[in-house]
């Protein structure tokens, strides 16, 4: 259907802060475009890497709050053409 779905992204944390998400994100970026996606969506939970995504263009469209309690899972999604 033109889209890209991460189901995960993960890093050691070891290997963190080197620039290795990044890295691994533009690469699936990448190749989903030259695949012939045109946007790309995920899910993260409130504890993990809303941030990392944002940073990379990604905005999000909705929200499970108290999932699990006092957290949110939160939806996100990006334009990649």
């Amino acid at each position: 259907f033109g889209w890209l779905y991460i189901d995960q992204l993960w890093v050691s944390s070891d290997k963190r802060g080197q620039g290795l998400g990044s890295r691994l994100l533009t690469l699936i970026e990448n190749e989903a475009v030259k695949l012939g996606c045109l946007n790309a969506h995920l899910n993260t939970m409130s504890f993990q890497a809303p941030e990392f995504y944002r940073r990379h263009g990604y905005v999000v469209f909705g929200e499970l709050e108290d999932f699990p309690v006092g957290h949110t899972r939160l939806f996100l999604r990006k334009r990649l053409v």
